[in-house]
């Protein structure tokens, strides 16, 4: 289980995964990898820790980058795919530091696809990435009207009527 988040305010990228049956004598590094297609875009490298330093089962780490390319409505292909590697931590320490080189994966996640976007309100505006917005919302009820119209086909067609006079975010009632 791995979750990114970003923020595009902050300038900063959070990698969170969740860890099991980790040897409580060794130490762990996280290595995640970022990239578009083939080529990697960054890599990031979490501290070393220990069993002992998870959170519920959890541990997370956290460094400053805002990419060039930012997921907005305009650009939907704006996007990354995030794999997270497990590695043992390998090196020794000093009084001036921690020497560590890279270790070989012990487990690595399924890639993630993120899109590095940030939606806040302020007052009664909008705002995507720095940019004020505007929304026109309607409810999709796909789902209650039948079968062809809750398959991808049907709600991809009717979000491409809905797009062709303005409107940009829909809502659902399938919730309590």
């Amino acid at each position: 289980d791995v979750k990114v988040d970003t923020s595009v305010r902050k300038k900063h990228v959070r990698f969170e995964a969740a860890l099991e049956q980790l040897d409580d004598e060794k130490s762990y590094v996280l290595l995640a990898r970022v990239s578009r297609g083939d080529d990697t875009v960054r890599e990031f490298r979490s501290e070393t820790f220990s069993s002992s330093d998870l959170d519920h089962g959890r541990f997370a780490f956290a460094a400053t980058w805002l990419p060039e390319r930012l997921w907005d409505i305009h650009t939907p292909d704006n996007t990354y795919e995030v794999t997270l590697s497990l590695q043992r931590a390998t090196g020794n320490s000093t009084a001036i530091g921690h020497q560590q080189r890279q270790g070989q994966a012990l487990d690595t996640a399924h890639p993630q696809r993120i899109g590095f976007r940030e939606f806040w309100i302020d007052g009664r505006d909008f705002y995507l990435n720095g940019s004020r917005i505007f929304i026109s919302a309607v409810p999709l009820d796909n789902a209650q009207v039948g079968a062809a119209w809750a398959s991808y086909e049907g709600a991809r067609e009717s979000l491409r009527r809905l797009k062709s006079f303005g409107v940009n975010f829909v809502y659902t009632h399938n919730y309590g």
